[in-house]
């Protein structure tokens, strides 16, 4: 006895599975977990990528400062004399 066409399932095709309630239950509290999760990560990066910046820029403008200042003159050297020895 052969099948017909209809009768054959397709190789490769499952039939969709049905989920628990907790099984639905734990993905839906996965999903919000990650969520969250995905959410202060995103928040920290970003305070991270700010505070970076702010610290880049605060140390071209000290750059900036030290370059504009002229170089200090050079202190004059201290001439030691050697102690006189008292009689």
């Amino acid at each position: 006895m052969k099948h017909s066409p209809k009768q054959m399932p397709e190789v490769g095709v499952h039939p969709k599975r049905v989920l628990s309630p907790s099984e639905q239950k734990s993905l839906a509290t996965t999903a919000a977990a990650s969520a969250i999760i995905n959410d202060e990560t995103h928040k920290w990066e970003s305070k991270t990528a700010r505070l970076k910046a702010l610290r880049l820029a605060k140390e071209a403008e000290e750059q900036a400062e030290i370059a504009a200042r002229p170089p200090a003159a050079p202190k004059a050297k201290k001439t030691s004399r050697p102690a006189v020895k008292a009689k």
